[in-house]
């Protein structure tokens, strides 16, 4: 795969943010070097960086046929994370999933670990160490965020380098697939501990009667142009450097995701760049940014395959806005004219009043060997192959 070098960057602190780069040639192991291209050199190269790298597909109820279309697309050698929230009555739709990824790792031998984030062992092992997280049930709660934070403990504990995170709901696995290489490719060139990359879709799509290519989602359109206003502000300089503020896809070191803060539901995405810019940027001279004295590097990268996904309706969307205004709203990277850029923003989504605050998860202290054993060892619904 050759991605364009960024040619510039911007700092936020110890936050250095790349503009975005673009995919020109999906497939280019072995290649020649070209001036302003970056490619993995060789295979040996591309399969010690994916081995290093856990892939996680947080799923909730998607159709069998999708899911397993991801799956497959993933290359053989990045063990696979699948965490659950879907239905265990009265259609036991996790059970599903179960025996997709079994019979898959029947077929490739690939290590792969499913887990249910409701299950009762994680909540007895998370409970203790993450105020918020359990529900009125006792277990931990339906959200995004709260799969995504179990994964990376999971992560953790089969001591990966790197974590990378695709959508259960991708139409189209040729997509899954270049989503995989570009995080091998820049996790590869990064030369920073704490490094992640994100991605921008080329085109979204969706079908009605016709298929229309969408150059962006409406929820990141908005997201980015608040964000991008924020950092504006504080630094009295206009910027439009984000570009994926909600980004669903993207990877990081392992390293660097035990210092992010997480949030419940569809806020994750954006909390991880506020969390990010919270203690690198804004704390950044109190001594809070783990990666001193060096910097974390995030880059940008659009694809070249649209993406099409499962559509959830405009109520979706207007969720998924509010939770990612709401981190913003609530962090301390806003002042009073941010507060105000938020409030009027919601306005005009017909959402009155200030956005509710975020809850917001740290990665515990605990050992991920053990967790992980823990989970395995005592579950009845969470199981693991080839691990």
């Amino acid at each position: 795969m050759y991605i364009s070098y960024p040619s510039r960057f911007e700092t936020y602190g110890a936050v250095k943010i790349y503009e975005l780069s673009k995919v020109y040639s999906l497939f280019a192991i072995k290649a020649e070097w070209k001036p302003g291209l970056y490619n993995i050199p060789n295979f040996n190269e591309l399969e010690k960086t994916a081995e290093k790298t856990v892939i996680v597909v947080p799923s909730r109820n998607e159709d069998p046929m999708v899911l397993e279309g991801v799956l497959k697309a993933i290359p053989v050698y990045s063990p696979i994370i699948l965490v659950s929230a879907s239905t265990q009555a009265p259609l036991n739709m996790y059970s599903v999933e179960t025996d997709i990824a079994k019979t898959l790792y029947k077929v490739t031998g690939r290590p792969t670990i499913i887990v249910h984030q409701r299950d009762p062992v994680i909540a007895e092992e998370l409970g203790p160490h993450i105020p918020g997280i359990l529900d009125e049930d006792g277990l931990v709660r339906y959200g995004k965020g709260e799969g995504l934070l179990i994964s990376v403990l999971l992560a953790d504990g089969l001591n990966a380098e790197n974590i990378g995170f695709i959508d259960a709901d991708n139409y189209i696995p040729g997509a899954v697939l270049e989503y995989t290489l570009i995080y091998y490719t820049i996790l590869n060139m990064s030369e920073s501990d704490y490094r992640m990359v994100r991605l921008s879709w080329g085109y979204k799509a969706w079908s009605s009667t016709d298929l229309y290519f969408r150059r962006m989602g409406r929820a990141s359109t908005i997201v980015n142009n608040v964000l991008n206003k924020i950092l504006s502000l504080r630094r009295r300089a206009e910027t439009d450097i984000v570009k994926t503020s909600n980004s669903g896809e993207h990877a990081m070191s392992v390293k660097l995701a035990k210092e992010i803060s997480f949030a419940g539901g569809y806020a994750v995405e954006t909390q991880e760049l506020v969390s990010l810019l919270e203690a690198c940027y804004i704390g950044v001279e109190d001594g809070m940014c783990p990666a001193l004295p060096g910097n974390i590097e995030i880059y940008q990268v659009e694809t070249r395959n649209p993406h099409i996904h499962s559509e959830k309706g405009e109520s979706h969307v207007i969720e998924m806005i509010i939770e990612s205004l709401s981190t913003i709203y609530h962090s301390k990277l806003v002042d009073s004219k941010g507060k105000a850029l938020v409030i009027d923003t919601l306005m005009d989504l017909a959402y009155e009043g200030e956005p509710p605050p975020p809850l917001k998860y740290s990665i515990p202290s605990l050992n991920g060997k053990d967790f992980l054993d823990k989970v395995l060892g005592e579950s009845k619904t969470s199981v693991a192959y080839g691990v």
